[in-house]
């Protein structure tokens, strides 16, 4: 009893410092448990500005997502110590520079997450001490023309989606011979030569969709490639063989299905010269008849023909000619009776005016025109009432007071 009462308790004892020894080496920021089997802490969302987080060495799949990391120095995972990683998930952050032997000392390290970052270059040999590296994901970075050309034949699994690629060198995937899985969807490819692929023997999935694709001849041999090598890929540049609807409805022939249905009848020659013997002779009538329909049918057929937007042209012309005409006549007829009336109301007036003011106390200073000729003596005999009749008192005593005051 007491040799097993003792045994029992030293199993207790291992058990609650191998407890105690877990749970009192995970950091207070993050969240320590077993993820797929392997020793994980995950430490997403803290805020947290380097990956000192206090996490032990045991930790296999550390998760440090969603937090204001902007640089990764030398070395500076393995004096964390975490040498012992399989899995390190750094997406959702800010870095933008690495250092060359950043990941020095992470023999063990197989997927590893650089996501939504602000990288806009790689250094080709920074993942040559990763001897374990099968998966590396760099989507959603800005990496433009700067393609990471990585030195890195181990490497199975790339992810180079959102990275806003416009052109990938013939050189770029040289240092990745092993690789069978990559992602180029979602960039700014026009086009994308095989040269760059050749080097990938082993290339078994190729994503290109959502890209501004050119489709020409170089896209169509590069899908001719992809599929002589049975690479799966989604189609691009696909040529739209079938008719449209609307080329449906034009190509369509109602008479095609009737000829195919309609019986065949093999009559003798004979009975085929009696039939229309008997049936199509011409008579005047039928014959006016024809005639009088063909023309109807070729008239219909001429207005057919014609668009709509010609009698409209013709609408707008003819309106606009005729508001010409009239308004033409009309301004002529004004301009005529114009001049008639301003006519006579001038000769009315210059044979009104000597007489008018005859009598007035200013008779001495009227004004009169000089170059205005008399009216002429039928019209002062027919229409006395329009002119008043002249004393020759008053013309003689006119003379005299001018003649006075030449003398004076």
């Amino acid at each position: 009893m007491t040799r097993e009462a003792v045994g029992i308790w030293l199993i207790v004892l291992v058990l609650y410092e191998i407890a105690f020894d877990v749970s009192g080496r995970c950091p207070s920021l993050c969240e320590c448990g077993t993820w797929y089997n392997l020793q994980h802490a995950s430490c997403t969302g803290r805020h947290l500005y380097s990956i000192h987080t206090g996490a032990s060495n045991i930790v296999q799949a550390l998760d440090l997502s969603n937090n204001s990391i902007s640089v990764l120095n030398n070395y500076e995972l393995a004096e964390a110590g975490l040498t012992r990683l399989k899995y390190l998930n750094l997406s959702v952050n800010a870095i933008s520079e690495i250092g060359l032997n950043a990941f020095n000392g992470l023999s063990e390290l197989t997927v590893l997450d650089l996501s939504k970052n602000h990288l806009y270059y790689l250094l080709s040999d920074i993942f040559m001490p990763v001897k374990s590296l099968r998966v590396l994901r760099l989507s959603k970075n800005n990496f433009n023309s700067h393609v990471p050309k990585l030195e890195c034949p181990w490497l199975m699994d790339l992810t180079l989606d959102s990275c806003q690629i416009s052109y990938v060198p013939a050189d770029t995937f040289i240092g990745l011979s092993r690789l069978r899985t990559l992602d180029l969807s979602n960039n700014l490819l026009i086009q994308l030569d095989t040269v760059a692929l050749e080097t990938l023997q082993f290339l078994r999935r190729l994503s290109i969709e959502g890209n501004p694709w050119t489709c020409d001849k170089l896209t169509f041999d590069l899908q001719i490639y992809l599929m002589r090598k049975n690479i799966q890929y989604h189609a691009i540049c696909v040529k739209n063989v079938e008719p449209k609807k609307f080329e449906k409805m034009i190509v369509y022939n109602p008479q095609v299905k009737y000829k195919k249905h309609r019986p065949l009848i093999n009559l003798n020659s004979n009975i085929m010269e009696n039939m229309t013997n008997k049936h199509f002779t011409s008579t005047p009538g039928r014959e006016n008849a024809c005639a009088t329909t063909t023309n109807e049918s070729n008239f219909m057929k001429m207005l057919n023909s014609i668009s709509p937007y010609w009698f409209l042209i013709a609408g707008f012309i003819l309106g606009i000619a005729s508001g010409m005409i009239s308004s033409y006549v009309w301004i002529t007829r004004k301009i005529c009776c114009s001049r008639q009336t301003d006519n006579d109301a001038q000769n009315i007036s210059l044979l009104q005016n000597p007489w008018l003011f005859e009598d007035s106390p200013l008779n001495d200073t009227a004004i009169s025109c000089p170059d205005t000729p008399p009216p002429p003596y039928r019209d002062v005999v027919l229409r006395p009432g329009l002119y008043c009749n002249v004393s020759v008192n008053t013309n003689l005593n006119n003379n005299v007071a001018t003649n006075s005051t030449e003398y004076t």
